[in-house]
């Protein structure tokens, strides 16, 4: 069964918008992950949304320079630094994307789900991307999935959960994906990792809704079946 993204019309994505556990602003050409804040070049901005409104599907390098610049005389150069600087602010891999894939000899295309502010979310649909991933830690208003593997929680800018905190570990702690399973470790961090109220000394299974604590940081273990769909909150 085929998953299709519950926005009908992506490409009608107007003001800021959630790209995975990221706030995007373009009109502040600015994309907030929690503490942390990232500039963002208004040309670069506008590549990305571009590619938010046409999420999941692959875009020619042609048509986005055409859309983004206007001018046919712009060199794919240009265009592929644009991308470099996006997954460099974003901490993304070109090898191993979650946001931007590379699509050899024809273009790129977003991978990551993209959330209008107060919208419904749009999401590539399961036939491109295949199963959308079972676990997510929720962070105030954010919602970041994770990986298969090691997904890792601090202070270093590698974190796929960065917490801009002299109280948080450059290396805190990580949520390790396995099949149906996610284990949360402390990684020996000076002021240590909490479920719930209990510091924990070893690894650790995670069940849906348990609230991890990482120094200022409350962090919610989201946990969704293959299958389950996720429904839009209203608007209020």
């Amino acid at each position: 069964m085929t998953l299709e993204a519950p926005v009908s019309n992506p490409s009608t994505l107007e003001g800021d918008f959630r790209l995975a556990g990221w706030l995007v602003q373009p009109s502040l050409n600015r994309a907030c992950l929690g503490e942390a804040r990232r500039q963002i070049e208004p040309k670069v901005m506008d590549v990305l949304v571009f590619l938010a409104r046409h999420a999941g599907s692959v875009r020619s390098k042609e048509e986005i320079i055409e859309a983004v610049w206007a001018r046919k005389f712009i060199s794919e150069t240009t265009l592929t630094r644009a991308v470099a600087e996006l997954r460099r602010v974003l901490g993304d891999d070109a090898q191993a994307p979650r946001f931007i894939e590379t699509i050899p000899k024809r273009g790129y295309r977003l991978v990551a789900p993209v959330e209008p502010v107060g919208g419904p979310i749009a999401r590539p649909s399961q036939r491109d991307l295949g199963a959308a991933p079972h676990f997510s830690i929720g962070w105030g208003d954010l919602e970041i999935p994770l990986e298969e593997g090691d997904n890792l929680i601090g202070r270093t800018r590698d974190a796929l959960i960065r917490i801009a905190s002299a109280r948080v570990s450059r290396r805190h702690a990580r949520i390790t994906v396995h099949g149906d399973e996610a284990t949360l470790e402390d990684l020996s961090s000076r002021n240590g990792t909490y479920l719930g109220s209990t510091r924990i000394a070893g690894p650790t299974v995670l069940t849906d809704g348990d609230q991890i604590f990482v120094g200022p940081a409350v962090l919610s273990f989201r946990f969704r079946h293959s299958g389950e769909t996720t429904q839009p909150e209203e608007a209020v």
